[in-house]
Formats: C-alpha cells, structure tokens, sequence
C-alpha cells in the first residue's frame, strides 16, 4: 500500500520538496530553485501558481503519462528570463487568438513588450506576424475604425456593419489578381492588414497543448457536470492563486492514491481531446449552430467507436465510478447525449430515439443520467414518433432500471398517467395496468397576494417596509414577510443550502474521512470525489450509521456542541456542502437546530447522506421558526405561473413523513399601479 502524501493546511498548497541527493526531475528545476536563478525579487503569484502546477504534475505519479517532447518544452519554458516566464503565463491565460502586441499592457512585467516576444519567438513558444497567413485571423485584429480605412483603401462599398465588411474583404480576397501580376488579391490583403497591425502574438498551439495537458492532470478533481473541461486547468490556476493569497482555506485531509486513470499516455491524449470536443459541442449549442454541433458530435461518435468494442470498456468497467467520470468514454457518452438535444432540436426524433436506444443500452458510463434518458425515449415514442406501444415498453423498462432514482421514477409514472388520460391510447391501456406506482401525499397549499412591479411581469413584487418606503423584492421575500406576520421571527431562503450546510457540519469529519483510496488526489478538493456517488455511503456505512443514531437521541445541548466545534474551528473553508453565509451567526445555526431537533435531522441527513447526487435538488426554499416557542415550517413557494418539479414533490411528501411543518405557499400577484419606489 502507499504511503498517504500529507496534506496541506491552513490553505498552504503542499508540495513535496527533493530528497537530499534526489535526482531534478526531467521537466527542471523545482519552481523555487528556477525563481531564483531568474530574478531576485519575489514573483508574482500567476507565476509561482504556474510553477507550482508543473512542479507538482512532474514530481506526481502520472509523469510518466509525459513523453521526451513534453519535457523539451517544459525546459524552455523554465529557462526563459523572468520577464519571459511572465509574459508567456499571462498570454496562456487568455484564449488561443492573435493578439496585438502594443494593445497588451503588463506593467508589471515591461513598458515595451517587443523583445519579450522576440525571446518567446526564438524559444518557439510563440508565433509572431510572419507565421500570421490566414485573412480571417488577421482582419480580426482590426478595430472597428482600422476595418473601415482597410474598406475605403480597397474602395469597398459597405453599410458599417463589421460583419458585412469582414465579408467583403474574405470575397475581394479570392478574387483573380487585379492589382499585381505578382502578388494575389488575398496576400494584398494580408500584407495591408499586417502593416496596420504591428507586430502581433499568438501562442505555439504545439507548446501550448502540453501545458494545458499538465493543467488537465492537475485539474482531474474538477467536477464535469458543467461545460467547462477546457477551462479546468484555468479555473485550477485561480484557486491556486486564491490559495497563494490568503483567500481560501481548503479542509484538512489525506491523500491515497491506488488507481490509475490513465493506464497509459494514448488514454490521456484520449480524454484530452474528448474533453476539447464536449466543449466544442457546448460552444456551437450556446451559439444556435446546430447543423455544425451535430457535424461535430457524428465525428465524435465515429471516433468513440473505434474504442467502445476494446478491452477499454473492461478498463473503465474496473474504475469506480467516481474516477470513470474523467475517462474519454464518460466524455463521449455526454457529447452522445448532446446529439440527442442537438437532433431533437433539428426534429430528428427517429434519429434521437434510436441514439437514446443505443446510450440506455450501456450502464458503464453516465449511469446516473439514465432516468432521464428513459423519460426522453418515453417522450420522443409518444408524443413525436406516435409509438404509444414502445413507449410504454421503455416506461416499463425504464421504472425497472436500479439507477432510476425517485425523481425520474415519478416523471415516468406521471408520463404513464398522461397515455392513460390520452382519449387516443384507450387500445394500451393494459400496459400500464402493472406499472409500479410511486406513493406520494400531497401536502397542504397556501396562497398569499403579493403586489406586482408594473412592467416586470410575475418576476419581481412591491413590498412596503417599516419605514413605509416600497421597495422591489423576489417572490420570496413576499413569502418571509407572510410568514413573519404569522409569527416565525426568524427565516432564510437558502433554496436546499440551509439543510445540505446543516449536513456538512454534522458530519464534517466523516465526508473528509481518511484512509478511502482516490477520494482526494490533490491540494485543492472542497469534497471527496465520491461524495455524489452510491460510493459515498458505501465508503462510510458504518460512520454514517453511527452518525445517525447519535442525532436521533441527541439532546439540544449536544446537537449545539456539534455545531459549535465544527463551526469554530472550520469557519471560513471552502467546502462543498457548506455555505458560511447562510447562517448569520453559529447562534442562529443552533437556534435552528434546536427547533428541528435530532429525530428529524438524523431522518434529512440518511436521506442526503444515502443519495446527495439525486437529493440535494428539490429541497423547499424557506425555512422559517419561532426561536421562543421552537415552531418551524418549510415551505416551498412558487409565482404566479410556477408549478413542483418531480423533486421537489418527492422532497416534500418525504419531509412531511419524517414529522416536518410544510407546506406550498404560492404568491398571486395583483396591481400594483401608483405605488411610489423609494
């Protein structure tokens, strides 16, 4: 087994320093030691992150993942001058375009920047005018002035639209010669635009590629649930930054890695480049191109299927799932199901169902998403394809599937209710006889009135104050004064973060708990990599049991110590669960609990602690008490044109059994003409 690495603490990042008479590894010369040699003052901290990251990559396991190219130049970089180190991390944090060199402006590093890029230049990390060939990349550089005097200079009939005008010019350009046996329309162009430019940078993609590498290794702990990947290494360097200052303080754990993701270096360059086309995808999405986005997810799918029928698939199987998630084949599976979106939107629902059809069929990668597959199979048969029989045969499967969780188990139920409500599906209805049945009391409904804001629609409400001033305010705040009159002093609208940092300090040291391999694998975790997975529980069975029972007879004075150590001596860290803001003080925290009391917090946190992934959604978004007579009530409010989502159903009826006051409050607005804002 090996030994654990010791973490750092007090948001000090750790890195492990060479033996006496160890070997410097191949990349260079620790970041200190390469600092020094380099400049005598302090440098500033993008660098030293900068270092830190590469420091730790080539000092950890998976530099072996590196090849001979890799460290070529990893030592270019690090015998850069001070000042070329700097520049060329401050261009890395940027997007991969040209750049004008005399409209960046790093003081810090020099007034005139020319010989800093000469040197980045002769290194090779850097391209610089002569290598700027492409018309579309250099007419990009131009202000909107300068692409004017380029149009007058070609005598460009235009409108002032820089679009009409980039259009224009790319035209002239691949246009017959008219203005030199010699030289072609588009070189003409081209030399132009340069002579207005200046010079001009952009990074060596080659060199680029293996820092950003070394950054995606670093970053591996940066959950994928948002479109992100190519961001992670950046989004690393900020915390690393953050952590450098003062700013974060991450928990104190231990480090145990057994597994390796990447078995080899094709595995890495493997999930490298999946990585690049989730994001890809993701970009030509938010843009509306739809045609390109599917054209991008067919190529991905070609190349996956180069490697779904290998012995990868047993590789990935072997992995738990909380390191399966930074495999290509996860990252696929989601640019998968992105074609499936992106085909729906075309109204290509035979080819949506069929792609649905074919990621149900697999259970390795993105297991927990399958509820929702089945209920857009179930969707797509019915109402699109008028496939009312196989659709209800993919209710049937999908209600049987053991990763369906309760939410995707009542959409599918409600979905089986609306075929048999259907006048035209009469001839199926005994299918859905023997369909299993969620049980799910309804819960009691209030509403209140609450005065509208003239032109804003049911969004946002008037509200006058003590002062009789009328202010403009949230659905909610209408709520939280409701309630206030009824009695309840205090109240917060935390939207599920009230109880989920309830839970992250009742059981603080067990969701950091040590000894569980691959769980935390580098400085800056604020959870364990299983903590939205089945493995959490798994992981911490017998903890979390113990847990449980010891809130269920926990007497209030006990319950308001629990909370007042983790509270006083981890006040402030960067934790997942926790939000410190939530609270106003630790006081208003043990009021709370003193109004929940152990019975029901032990029945919320076996729920939460059984299933976060699924149930950290859909919690009510008031809590609100009487701190005297320790009444409470949760209530989840809802506008003028809002209605439960299958979560917060399951929430609610779940709360109500284990004893709890709730309730749906619903806010009906009215007019609110001749209120004066103050």
């Amino acid at each position: 087994m090996p030994r654990p690495e010791r973490q750092r603490r007090g948001g000090r990042s750790w890195l492990r320093r060479p033996r006496p008479g160890e070997p410097a590894v191949s990349g260079g010369e620790a970041p200190d030691a390469a600092l020094g040699a380099v400049s005598g003052s302090p440098p500033p901290y993008y660098l030293t992150n900068f270092l830190t990251v590469l420091d730790a990559v080539l000092r950890g396991p998976d530099a072996e993942l590196l090849n001979q190219e890799d460290g070529h130049w990893i030592r270019t970089f690090r015998q850069l001058s001070a000042a070329g180190q700097k520049l060329y991390v401050r261009l890395f944090q940027r997007k991969l375009n040209w750049l004008k060199v005399n409209r960046l402006n790093y003081m810090e590093i020099a007034s005139d920047l020319g010989p800093i890029v000469d040197e980045l230049a002769l290194a090779g990390l850097v391209q610089t005018g002569a290598e700027l060939h492409d018309i579309s990349d250099a007419v990009d550089l131009l202000s909107a002035p300068e692409l004017k005097l380029l149009a007058k200079h070609f005598h460009l009939q235009h409108q002032g639209l820089r679009l009409e005008i980039v259009r224009s010019l790319l035209h002239l350009s691949k246009q017959q010669s008219v203005f030199s046996l010699n030289q072609s329309p588009g070189l003409t162009i081209l030399n132009r635009v340069k002579e207005m430019v200046g010079q001009c940078v952009r990074l060596a993609a080659v060199a680029r590629a293996v820092f950003s590498r070394m950054l995606l290794l670093f970053s591996l702990t940066e959950s994928m649930d948002d479109e992100a990947a190519s961001c992670a290494g950046q989004n690393q360097l900020c915390t690393t930054l953050m952590v450098n200052m003062g700013q974060v303080t991450f928990p104190s754990y231990t480090t145990l890695r057994k597994v390796r993701i990447f078995r080899h270096r094709d595995d890495l360059l493997r999930y490298e480049a999946a990585c690049h086309t989730l994001t890809e995808v993701g970009t030509a999405m938010a843009n509306k191109a739809w045609e390109d986005a599917l054209h991008i997810c067919k190529a991905a799918r070609k190349t996956w299927n180069c490697v779904e029928n290998s012995s990868d698939i047993r590789f990935f199987q072997e992995l738990p799932v909380y390191l399966r998630c930074f495999t290509a084949g996860w990252v696929y599976t989601r640019i998968r199901f992105r074609g499936v979106e992106i085909l729906q939107r075309l109204h290509m629902y035979k080819e949506a169902a069929e792609e649905l059809k074919s990621l149900l069929d697999q259970n390795v990668f993105c297991p927990d998403s399958r509820g929702h597959w089945w209920d857009r199979l179930t969707m797509n048969l019915h109402q699109h394809l008028k496939q009312v029989d196989q659709a209800i045969h993919s209710l049937r499967e999908g209600m049987a599937d053991i990763h369906v969780h309760a939410g995707h188990r009542l959409a599918l139920q409600q979905r089986a209710q609306r075929i048999r409500d259907s006048p035209s599906c009469k001839k199926w209805h005994h299918l859905l006889q023997e369909l299993p049945k969620i049980q799910v009391e309804d819960v009691p409904h209030v509403t209140i009135k609450g005065r509208s804001c003239p032109g804003m629609g049911n969004a946002l409400f008037l509200m006058q104050e003590e002062s009789h001033s009328t202010v403009i305010c949230s659905v909610e705040a209408v709520s939280l004064a409701h309630y206030q009159q009824q009695g309840f002093d205090q109240g917060i609208h935390g939207e599920g973060a009230t109880f989920l940092t309830l839970f992250g300090l009742l059981f603080w040291e067990i969701i950091f708990l040590p000894g569980i391999p691959d769980v935390f694998r580098n400085p800056f975790q604020t959870y364990p990599l299983d903590l939205y997975t089945d493995d959490f529980y798994q992981h911490r069975r017998e903890p979390i049991g113990s847990r449980l029972r010891f809130l269920q007879d926990a007497s209030t004075e006990t319950l308001h110590a629990l909370i007042a150590n983790v509270w006083n001596n981890h006040k402030g860290t960067s934790a997942a669960l926790v939000n410190w803001e939530i609270f106003s003080s630790l006081q208003q925290a043990q009021s709370l609990v003193s109004c929940l009391g152990g019975l029901f917090l032990s029945g919320i946190c076996k729920i939460l602690a059984e299933d976060l992934r699924h149930c950290h959604g859909g919690l009510p978004d008031l809590v609100v008490w009487n701190s005297k007579s320790l009444q409470y009530k949760l209530a989840e409010v809802k506008g003028p044109t809002d209605h439960l989502s299958h979560k917060q159903t399951i929430w609610l009826d779940q709360l109500q059994k284990l004893g709890a006051s709730v309730e749906v409050c619903h806010v009906s607005a009215v007019g609110g003409r001749g209120q004066q804002l103050s």
